[in-house]
């Protein structure tokens, strides 16, 4: 199975179950119905009596969202592996999951923080010196670090979560299945980061062809009618196009794990 069968996947898994792709439709479009408030009209200043109300907003969505990722998690697994959605274990598997997550993006998080702090540090350091050749290599430095982390630890770390669901094991050992699944060959980095590509690329693509008819509705449309479809639109785009991304990512996963065991056979 290589990537574009992959993304089929994800698109006919999705078009298959529209009661999961639901769940994540109305959260998303409730998520973006209730930031409206607190986010400011375009072409506008946000107002700075709004930030405290918009971080905590945003701390609660990210926290809920926990819960819907392993929900949503747990239920294509088990498509992808049974082939059949257990879509009554939903609220289940995101409990089950819910810490396990949290743990795992708050890693992921501190090896983002880390590098960017290593980064910063060597330009900074460097930057009281006053020499641009110093500074310009300083910055190279601080770039060739953000690529190789980005191709050793952020791109395999993706499939992380996928591995602590799909093969029900805790967060050290997730982040150690990832990292050594998605480098085992190490081609495999450029092969995950091109599945990011296209489904990308398809996801920019729909959004724009559906902004473009948008945006001519919603010029007829007064500018609050307008501000609560664009939420509602994008929220229902968001909701499609994660479960195929979470369909996409998870089949790829087993794939690449179903190798490395025949190979160690």
């Amino acid at each position: 199975m290589g990537i574009i069968e992959v993304v089929k996947k994800g698109f006919v898994v999705a078009t298959k179950n529209l009661n999961l792709v639901l769940i994540l439709i109305v959260f998303n479009v409730i998520g973006n119905l209730v930031s409206l408030p607190f986010t400011p009209v375009q072409g506008t200043q946000p107002s700075p009596e709004m930030s405290a109300p918009l971080l905590i907003f945003t701390v609660v969505f990210v926290l809920i969202s926990i819960f819907i990722q392993g929900g949503t998690l747990g239920a294509v697994r088990d498509y992808v592996k049974e082939g059949k959605m257990k879509l009554s274990a939903f609220a289940s598997y995101g409990a089950k999951y819910y810490l396990k997550l949290l743990l795992l993006g708050i890693v992921i998080v501190a090896v983002v923080v880390i590098v960017a702090l290593i980064a910063a540090l060597i330009i900074a350091v460097t930057a009281p010196l006053n020499n641009k050749l110093v500074t310009i290599i300083a910055t190279i430095i601080a770039m060739i670090i953000g690529i190789i982390a980005t191709l050793l630890y952020f791109i395999p770390l993706t499939l992380s979560p996928y591995a602590l669901v799909c093969d029900e094991i805790g967060v050290i050992e997730a982040v150690k299945k990832s990292l050594k699944v998605a480098k085992n060959p190490f081609k495999r980095v450029f092969t995950l980061l091109l599945l990011f590509i296209v489904l990308m690329l398809i996801s920019i693509g729909i959004v724009l062809v559906i902004g473009y008819v948008l945006n001519l509705l919603i010029a007829l449309l007064p500018s609050g009618a307008g501000r609560v479809a664009t939420a509602v639109v994008t929220g229902i785009i968001n909701g499609y196009l994660g479960v195929v991304m979470t369909v996409s990512f998870t089949a790829y996963y087993l794939m690449l794990t179903s190798k490395q065991d025949a190979s160690a056979q």
